[in-house]
């Protein structure tokens, strides 16, 4: 069997028998990749702690090539964000991150974006104060990596632009907004307002080191997390666990 190298973030760890692991990551050059780790329960001495969620790694793998599990030979930490496990709030932000792109992602769909996307997101959450518009931000990001980014510059249906002069509604069946006109006959609609738009663009499309200069306001962050969590529930057909652990963690803090 082929040996194979890359950079690798853990995305999901599950036991497997009395003394292996079933480990999910999202790599640099392969994409989504499950593999196995023999012995990982029995002993730390060959994994440490590098097939905890969350860590960034490289990781060393056999693979015969199709869909089945790779044999995972080795791991290196790169960053282990440490800072997320010791925070409550950190680790439902980071969850919820991690089960979008397992959820949304096919296996092994190389996307270097989403990598770059998925470590950046993470380095932000363990060193910097969370704020809420960090979910939304890295949803319009991944969504747009993915190409399933919804239509946030024009109505649907008669292509009318942004303006202050029109109310928009966003549609998560019709991925995108529709103007006052155009929205009638239309269900599971939520409105959103000009200012909601402009700065789900803003985070779409800025340059990720700037993200941080990004404030939603109370409006903006209810208005998008609307679109984009019902938009998210028609793409994947069900609530991701890690979505409803975070509005608790949200409503407790």
């Amino acid at each position: 069997m082929p040996l194979y190298k890359t950079e690798a973030i853990v995305i999901r760890s599950m036991d497997f028998s009395e003394s292996d692991k079933i480990v999910t990551f999202f790599t640099r050059d392969f994409g989504k990749l499950r593999g196995i780790a023999k012995g990982a329960k029995r002993t730390k001495k060959g994994f440490g702690s590098t097939l905890e969620l969350f860590s960034y790694i490289n990781l060393i793998f056999f693979d015969k090539g199709n869909l089945g599990l790779a044999r995972i030979n080795s791991c290196y930490s790169i960053e282990s964000y440490m800072e997320i496990c010791k925070d409550i709030q950190k680790v439902a932000y980071g969850s919820y991150f991690v089960e979008l792109v397992n959820g949304l992602v096919g296996e092994k769909e190389k996307n270097d974006g989403i990598f770059n996307l998925l470590v950046d997101s993470l380095f932000l959450i363990n060193y910097q104060k969370l704020d809420e518009e960090i979910a939304r931000i890295f949803e319009i990001r991944l969504l747009s990596l993915l190409g399933y980014q919804p239509q946030l510059e024009e109505c649907l249906i008669c292509a009318h632009k942004l303006s202050s002069k029109e109310k928009f509604w966003f549609s998560p069946v019709k991925g995108g907004i529709l103007c006052n006109r155009c929205s009638h006959g239309f269900k599971k609609l939520s409105s959103i307002s000009l200012g909601t738009l402009r700065i789900l663009l803003m985070a779409r499309d800025m340059d990720f080191n700037k993200i941080h200069r990004l404030v939603f306001s109370n409006q903006a962050l209810k208005e998008s997390e609307d679109a984009l969590t019902n938009f998210i529930y028609y793409q994947t057909g069900k609530q991701l666990n890690s979505m409803k652990f975070l509005k608790k963690i949200q409503m407790l803090s």
